[in-house]
Formats: structure tokens, C-alpha cells, sequence
């Protein structure tokens, strides 16, 4: 009995001390981060459409149809969550682009193990699921796919009876593992890489345990008193080990920063056609009038008239929330400019003595003409002084 103890005593002793090896062997790793650009290039896509995923794997049947509807909802889901695009129906001509996919290919396969389980026969019944789907986004200006991504996977269960094994179960695991991904197919993301800091191979106890304590300071996060305690070791020890993690802390907090820089640059660069004509409309006013001139924005009726109202109505908040210039406030005008359209064609003289009621010095009418491709924003300033035209031009969107 005395020498059964002593055996397990010894056992006890070796596990610590090799999973104290283990813990030793196991690196303190710091996240570098930098932006992912997307797979799918949609700097220039702001009005998306989602539509439904398309069956082409060649099997119809009951599943696959609820298959379908799945991967549709879980991927509008991850793209409204994105927050970046303006969700419209994929019958709206003024979309930029559709999101579009398709199941590829689906199989299943069954097999059966049979094991002795205390003096019985058990059958252990496995199925496993192959799925294939891709996804895109159509470009409605060229009427092109943007670029396709496909993916694959793989699914398996084992269960005591085949009842139990559902194949619309097992591809729905598949398509929630595979679209985890969509997001930085769609959108630019920050991504870490991991760097492993450098271990202390120095004999000398203090110095040992003054990186282990300062290890824990890495742990919890807390990167500048750790970079602190590194260069003092190193100054006072020649510790390379404390040298090198102290550099890897700082560009560890470094790549922090300018990941979200860049993040904040690409979503102020993004944005659809019709966003970027609102920019540039805007800059425009600023450089051809002066400094808190009061303006007057109309609309000209137009076939587009949904999509002209969501742009002027934002260039409207955009002069107003910068302050270079001064604007009438469109609710009250709403009941003449709605009179206007309603009549067709507006002469110029028509917003003069308009603008004229209201106390502006300029009048500024936007309209759209052409479509798709062709399609512009017609932005023209009439002088009320004047009451001419003293700028035109035009905006793709």
C-alpha cells in the first residue's frame, strides 16, 4: 500500500511539472492588425438589392427549396448588419448592384459501423453532407458580375438510427460556417495577425521572474506599462528577449491605430455614384458662390423622382450641416415645387420669382436625365439678380 502511494505521488509530481513545461511552451501571442480590402469590390456600390439564391445543383425536392430561402435570409442578414449599403428591392432601376448566388451542388452520403457494446451489437449510422454555392454581386451599370466567390464544405453526424441524421441540418450548419466570411467579401475589416513575443532564455531568476510578472501586464491588455517594464529590463539586463516584445507591443498599438485610420478613409472614399454626386454638387455651390449666400434648391420633375428626392434631400443636409452656405427650408416650399412638377415644364422665370418670395440670391435645380449608364445628376444655379444661368454641370450617379 506504502509503495502503491508513493508511486501515485511520483505520477502527481511529473504532471505538474509537465504541465508546467506545457505552459512555459506556450507563447504569449500579440494581434498586429491592418485592414482587409474585399473580395468583392464594392467601393462604387451604395443602393444594393439582394436577391434570392438560385438552385442549380440538379436535386429538387423539399429541402432544397427551404434551403434556398435559408441561405438567402442568413446572407441579407450579415449584409444589413454590414450597415454599409442602402437596402433596395432588385426591381429598383436605381440599384447599383445585386447580390446574387446560387447552390452549386449538394450530396449526401451514408455509411454504418457496427461496434460490441457490453455483449451487444450497436450500428452506429453516419451521414455526411458535401455543399457547394457561390456568390456575386452584379454591377447594374454593366450588367456584369463583379467578381464570384465560391464556397465549400463539409458536415457529418453520427447517430444511432438514420432517422436522426437530417441532411437540411447538416447543409445548414454548412452555409452558417461558410458565410462567416461574407461580411470581408463585401466590406473592408480589420484582421489581426498574431506575433508571438520573444521568450526569456536568461539563467537569472530575477530577470525571469520580472518578465513573467510583466508578461501578466501583456495578458491583461495593459501594452504601455508593459513596453515600461520591458525597456527597464532591458536597459538594466541587456535583455534582447525584453528588447525585441517591447518593439512588438509598440507596433501592436501602431497597427491599432492606423487599421482604424484607414478603416474611417475607406468608408469616407466609399459610396455609390449618386453619394459621390452629392459631394461634388455640394464643392461646386461652395467654389461658385459666395460665403453665406442664401440659395434656393429645387427638383425638376423627373421619371426618377424617388431617387432625385433621397439625392437632393441630401445635398440639402449636407450644405446645411457644413454652414458655407444658407439654405430656405424645403418644407416651405414643398406645396409649390409639388405644383411645379405637377404642371410639367418650370421655366427659369417661374423659380426667380419663386426664389424671389423666399428671399434667396441663387437658385439651385437639380434634375436627372438618361438611365443607367448614361444616367447623370443636372445640377444648373440661376443669379435671381440676374436671372441667369451663371453655371451647369453634371454628375454621373
Amino acid at each position: 500500500m506504502k509503495k502503491h502511494s508513493m508511486f501515485l505521488g511520483m505520477i502527481t509530481v511529473i504532471m505538474v511539472i509537465m504541465f508546467g513545461i506545457s505552459l512555459a511552451g506556450c507563447a504569449t501571442m500579440v494581434p498586429i492588425k491592418s485592414v482587409k480590402t474585399p473580395t468583392i469590390d464594392t467601393s462604387n456600390i451604395q443602393r444594393l438589392a439582394v436577391s434570392e439564391f438560385e438552385n442549380e445543383s440538379g436535386v429538387n425536392n423539399q429541402d432544397i427549396a427551404q434551403l434556398t430561402r435559408y441561405i438567402t435570409e442568413r446572407a441579407t442578414q450579415i449584409i444589413d448588419n454590414t450597415g454599409r449599403f442602402t437596402k433596395v428591392s432588385p426591381a429598383d432601376p436605381n440599384a447599383d448592384g445585386i447580390f446574387t448566388g446560387k447552390i452549386r451542388s449538394i450530396t449526401s452520403k451514408d455509411s454504418q459501423k457496427s461496434r460490441t457494446e457490453r455483449e451487444r451489437t450497436v450500428t452506429d449510422f453516419t451521414r455526411q453532407v458535401d455543399l457547394e454555392f457561390s456568390y456575386t454581386i452584379i454591377d447594374k451599370r454593366t450588367k456584369m458580375p463583379i467578381r464570384e466567390v465560391i464556397k465549400r464544405g463539409s458536415q457529418s453526424k453520427t447517430a444511432d438510427s438514420v432517422a436522426a441524421l437530417n441532411v437540411l441540418d447538416l447543409a445548414k450548419s454548412i452555409i452558417d460556417s461558410q458565410l462567416r466570411t461574407l461580411e470581408s467579401d463585401i466590406v473592408p475589416t480589420i484582421v489581426s495577425t498574431n506575433r508571438a513575443l520573444v521568450k526569456e532564455t536568461s539563467k537569472d531568476k530575477v530577470v525571469k521572474q520580472r518578465m513573467n510578472d510583466t508578461l501578466i501586464l501583456v495578458k491583461n491588455g495593459n501594452y504601455e506599462a508593459a513596453i515600461e517594464q520591458y525597456e527597464e529590463i532591458a536597459a538594466e539586463s541587456g535583455s534582447t528577449a525584453a528588447r525585441a516584445n517591447a518593439g512588438i507591443l509598440r507596433e501592436a498599438i501602431a497597427s491599432d491605430a492606423a487599421a482604424t485610420a484607414r478603416l474611417s478613409q475607406l468608408e469616407d472614399e466609399r459610396g455609390g455614384l449618386a453619394e459621390k454626386a452629392v459631394k461634388a454638387s455640394a464643392e461646386e455651390l461652395y467654389a461658385i458662390l459666395p460665403s453665406g449666400a442664401v440659395i434656393l434648391i429645387m427638383e425638376e420633375r423627373d421619371a426618377n423622382y424617388d431617387m432625385l428626392d433621397e439625392i437632393v434631400n441630401n445635398i440639402n443636409r449636407t450644405i446645411i450641416s457644413e454652414g458655407n452656405l444658407k439654405v430656405v427650408d424645403r418644407s416651405q416650399i414643398m406645396n409649390y415645387e409639388l405644383r411645379y412638377q405637377a404642371s410639367g415644364y418650370v421655366s427659369d422665370d417661374s423659380y426667380v420669382e419663386l426664389g424671389e418670395q423666399f428671399g434667396a440670391q441663387y437658385i439651385v435645380v437639380f434634375g436627372i436625365s438618361g438611365q443607367m449608364s448614361t444616367r447623370r445628376l443636372n445640377m444648373r444655379v440661376l443669379n435671381i439678380e440676374t436671372s441667369q444661368i451663371i453655371h451647369q454641370s453634371g454628375f454621373e450617379i
